[in-house]
């Protein structure tokens, strides 16, 4: 998508775009790989649930008041995948690919995973850092979805007398015993990999048919193994990367691409902006302390002044005062409390949002990026309705920049520092 003269790294405070440091090329370790990251299937697109979604991982209470739903009439809208493909023209011993696929209309977007020697579509997951697939120990009927069997495995191990229990919030969660086995990743193979084999999970993981499990790409240090804490895929892999990066190059309805161990100067232009980043929480955590909407004045943001990127998360949930000021731009813009956001007529002209990284950059996300999905019919104007990408974080301590702004953006994980970088993509 050529979004060059829509999006761009603004700069304040300085003219300069950092860049990310690049290693001397005697620090050359094993290799660089893609994982194609592409739509899969059917399904409605629907903000609610997004946004429900987003709450329910980070356990976040919503606190608004507002219209009811009943006011308005529901539509739902199907969206049709697109197919997987990769083909980066890298040299064969450089380069692994495998899909990465939207699904729900961007609403969230998984990866086909090799474990033991079988394929399971996964979702990767900057938010959290456990691996954990939906696997035969759980003794019921999973339809729709594919199941990891460690009887199958001839390399899986059982990790005697240890157990994991993730939760994202109040009710969604997995928990089971541990074993490892043999991931391979887009051709990246890590042959001990901790993965939990839940025997419970959640209602809202079997519900979800389009991914058979997380693959958690944040900080080792919150993952929940006990005894003690195992390392992610990223963490495992990482010594062997050209350089211990992963990318994320995400497109709006349509393939996508996660890079590991390279920085593909041919998927984004200008500079790149290089924040640091705060992995004390576990997070890909990073100072935002301001805002603009619609190229306007750069304000502060307020009290949530600090953000993760998540690449789990749809949505992006910002400081309440700052959705308020972006929504009193957006005409006939209304908040619905039964849908927990804010809605307008689906024919309007959505201002771009920008937010700073840190004191130097401020990146923008363009306006036709920021409509997230329809969501009902005004039942006076016939008129459709639209829920907005950007919504309100209800008070928490933490911005999520989720795929809302992640697809607007070439975005670089870099474990050196570590720190985040952003850049404009071609």
């Amino acid at each position: 998508m050529q979004l060059s003269q829509s999006l761009l790294l603004a700069v304040f405070f300085s003219y300069g775009v950092l860049s990310l440091p690049h290693g001397p090329s005697d620090q050359h370790k094993a290799r660089s790989f893609k994982v194609d990251r592409v739509k899969r299937g059917t399904g409605q697109l629907h903000g609610p649930t997004a946004l429900r979604k987003a709450y329910r991982k980070y356990g976040i209470v919503p606190s608004k008041l507002g219209i009811e739903l009943e006011d308005f009439e529901p539509i739902t809208t199907e969206h049709t995948a697109a197919s997987a493909a990769s083909d980066d023209g890298s040299e064969p011993d450089q380069t692994g690919a495998v899909s990465a696929t939207s699904v729900e209309g961007d609403a969230e977007f998984v990866s086909p995973v090799v474990i033991g020697g079988q394929k399971i579509v996964m979702t990767f997951d900057t938010g959290s850092s456990d691996f954990w697939v939906l696997d035969t120990n759980l003794q019921k009927t999973l339809q729709g979805h594919t199941e990891y069997s460690p009887s199958n495995s001839s390399t899986f191990k059982e990790m005697s007398g240890y157990s994991f229990n993730v939760s994202y919030g109040d009710s969604s969660y997995a928990a089971g015993p541990v074993g490892t086995d043999v991931v391979n990743i887009g051709g990246a193979i890590v042959k001990n990999q901790a993965i939990g084999v839940p025997t419970e999970v959640s209602e809202s993981f079997i519900e979800d048919t389009n991914s058979n499990g997380l693959v958690g790409m944040g900080f080792s240090s919150i993952n929940s193994i006990e005894p003690k804490a195992q390392d992610t895929f990223f963490a495992n892999v990482a010594s062997d990367l050209d350089i211990p990066v992963m990318t994320a190059s995400l497109k709006s309805d349509g393939v996508g691409e996660y890079g590991f161990g390279m920085i593909d100067k041919s998927k984004y232009t200008g500079g790149i902006a290089n924040i640091s980043v705060d992995s004390s929480n576990g997070y890909w955590q990073f100072d935002t302390p301001k805002y603009a909407v619609g190229g306007g004045e750069v304000k502060d943001i307020g009290s949530t002044n600090t953000s993760i990127a998540d690449t789990g998360t749809s949505l992006m949930l910002i400081d309440d005062d700052a959705v308020k000021d972006y929504y009193a731009s957006v005409p006939n813009s209304v908040y619905v409390d039964s849908v927990g956001g804010y809605i307008y007529p689906c024919n309007t002209t959505l201002p771009s949002f920008s937010i700073a990284l840190g004191s130097e950059s401020l990146a923008t996300v363009p306006g036709n990026l920021l409509n997230f999905s329809k969501v009902g019919t005004n039942t006076t104007t016939g008129q459709p309705l639209c829920y907005g990408g950007i919504q309100s974080n209800s008070g928490t301590s933490l911005q999520i920049l989720g795929d809302t702004f992640l697809k607007a953006f070439y975005v670089i994980f870099d474990m050196r520092g570590p720190s985040l970088g952003v850049a404009a993509p071609k």
